[in-house]
C-alpha cells in the first residue's frame, strides 16, 4: 500500500517551497545583481538543474533514474516504479562586472527550485514543483556635467518570474517516451528611470516606470527514445519543443515629469506624459525547441550533448517588440564517470564525478551586437551511506558580454548544492 508522508516531511516540504512563492510574487525581490537583466525579462535561467548543472547544463536527451530530469518531461519514465524522489537546490554566484576602465562586484545567492517526481503506473510518471525561469536586480547610477551643476540619473530593476509545473511522462513502448510539462508562470517585473538636477531648482525631474505582472499558463512538450546495445551500454535521443505563448498579463507604462519633486517649501507640480494599462498582451513567450544525446558505457561513463534554440525576435514585451530581443542558442556538451557504482569497501569509488562545457548566443543584442557567453562546469555526486539519496556539487566558471563597443564584461563562479531525497513507496512492510 501508498507509504504515508509523516508530518515532519510535509512540514519541511512546505517551509522550502515558501521562500521560492515568497520570492517569485514579490516584486522588489532580486536574484541577481547582473547589469544585463535590464534587458528583455532579466537574466534567464538554465532549463536543467541537478547533477545536469554540473555537465553544461545538458538534459534534453539524459535518462537517469534517480534524477528529476525537468529539462525533458519524457525522462520521468526512466525512475523506477517504487521510486519517490524530491530535489530541492541553492546556488551562490560571485561576479566581477568590469568595463574598459572601471570594475565591481557582485554576490548573489538564491534559493534555487523544488521538484518532486513519483511513478504512477509502469508505464505512467509524474512529477511537480517550482522552476525560475528569469529574474532582474540592477541598480546603475551616473553624474553628468550639466549647465547648472550635474544632472543625476538612476536605473533600477527588480523581480522574478517562476513556474510552478506539472509534468506527466509516458512510455510508448519498450524504446519510446513522451511527455509534457504544463506550467503557470507567475510574478512581476518591474523598471525604473529617473533623471533629476539636483542643483537647478527650476528643472524638472522625469521619471519612467514600466511593470509587467504575470499569471497565466504555458506548456513544454518532450520525446525521447532510448535503447540499449548487446554489451548493454545504452544510447538516449531526445528533443523538446514550446510554442509560441502569448502570456495575457497585465503591464503599465507610466511617463511624467515633475518641479519641485523633493522640496519642502514648493508644492510639486506633477505633469503626467503618459500612461498606459493594459491587461492582455503583456508578454509573448518565443518559440523554443531542443534536441539532444547521451551514451552510457557499462552504467560507468556517461556522456551527452544538447543544442537549444529560442526565436525571441518574434516575442514581445509590453505589448511591442523589443530591439533588444534575438534569437538564441545555446551548445552544451558533458560527461560524467563513476568508478563504480556498487563499491563497499571505497566510497570514492560510488561518488560521480563530473565536467562540461557550454557556448550561447544569448537574446540580447545591445549596441548592434549580440551578447555571448560560455564557460566550464565541473562537480560530484556524492552518495549518503546505505542510501540512494545524494548531494550534488556543482560550480561554474564563466562569462558573459565583454568590454569592446561600450559593453560590459561578466566574469562569475557560481557554485550550486542540490539535495535528492529517494524514498521507497508502493512496498508492503511486515515490520514497522
Amino acid at each position: 500500500m501508498l507509504k504515508k508522508i509523516s508530518l515532519s516531511f510535509a512540514i519541511a516540504t512546505a517551509l522550502l517551497m515558501l521562500p521560492s512563492v515568497m520570492k517569485a510574487q514579490n516584486e522588489s525581490s532580486t536574484s541577481t545583481s547582473s547589469p544585463y537583466s535590464r534587458y528583455g525579462i532579466g537574466t534567464l535561467s538554465g532549463y536543467s538543474v541537478g547533477r545536469s548543472s554540473a555537465m553544461g547544463g545538458i538534459g534534453i536527451g539524459t535518462r537517469y533514474g534517480f534524477q528529476i530530469n525537468t529539462a525533458n518531461p519524457a525522462a520521468y519514465t526512466a525512475i523506477d516504479s517504487m521510486t519517490f524522489l524530491m530535489e530541492f537546490g541553492v546556488n551562490s554566484k560571485h561576479t566581477l562586472y568590469q568595463t574598459e576602465n572601471k570594475k565591481n562586484g557582485g554576490n548573489d545567492v538564491n534559493f534555487n527550485y523544488l521538484s518532486f517526481s513519483m511513478p504512477i503506473k509502469k508505464w505512467w510518471a509524474a512529477a511537480f514543483g517550482i522552476l525560475p525561469l528569469s529574474d532582474k536586480g540592477y541598480n546603475i547610477a551616473a553624474n553628468v556635467e550639466a549647465t547648472n551643476g550635474y544632472s543625476s540619473t538612476l536605473i533600477t530593476g527588480s523581480g522574478t518570474l517562476s513556474k510552478a509545473f506539472i509534468g506527466n511522462g509516458f512510455k510508448l513502448g519498450k524504446n519510446l517516451s513522451v511527455g509534457v510539462n504544463v506550467w503557470y508562470l507567475f510574478g512581476t517585473l518591474s523598471d525604473t528611470y529617473y533623471l533629476y538636477f539636483p542643483y537647478d531648482a527650476a528643472a524638472y525631474d522625469y521619471l519612467l516606470e514600466n511593470k509587467l505582472t504575470v499569471h497565466n499558463f504555458g506548456l513544454t512538450a518532450g520525446l525521447q527514445y532510448s535503447w540499449k546495445t548487446k554489451n548493454k551500454n545504452s544510447w538516449t535521443f531526445g528533443a523538446v519543443f514550446e510554442p509560441k505563448q502569448n502570456m495575457s498579463s497585465k503591464y503599465i507604462i507610466h511617463e511624467e515629469r515633475v518641479l519641485f519633486r523633493n522640496s519642502s517649501s514648493s508644492t510639486p507640480i506633477i505633469d503626467t506624459l503618459s500612461h498606459i494599462e493594459n491587461s492582455t498582451n503583456g508578454l509573448k513567450l518565443p518559440l523554443t525547441f531542443g534536441a539532444g544525446f547521451s551514451y552510457s558505457f557499462k552504467n560507468k561513463i556517461t556522456f551527452g550533448a544538447d543544442l537549444y534554440h529560442q526565436q525571441w525576435s518574434q516575442a514581445s514585451l509590453l505589448g511591442a517588440s523589443s530591439q533588444y530581443l534575438t534569437n538564441s542558442t545555446r551548445y552544451s556538451s558533458g560527461f560524467e564517470i563513476t568508478p563504480d557504482e556498487y563499491s563497499i569497501r571505497n566510497y570514492w569509488y560510488r561518488v560521480q564525478y563530473r565536467v562540461g562545457c557550454f557556448y550561447e548566443n544569448s537574446y540580447l543584442t545591445i549596441n548592434g551586437e549580440q551578447i555571448k557567453g560560455y564557460g566550464i562546469t565541473f562537480g560530484l555526486g556524492l552518495p549518503f551511506s546505505r542510501a540512494l539519496s545524494s548531494l550534488n556539487i556543482s560550480a561554474e566558471l564563466g562569462r558573459l558580454g565583454s568590454t569592446q563597443n561600450s559593453l560590459i564584461r561578466e566574469s562569475y563562479a557560481k557554485f550550486t548544492l542540490h539535495l535528492l531525497l529517494h524514498d521507497r513507496w508502493f512496498i508492503k512492510r511486515k515490520f514497522d
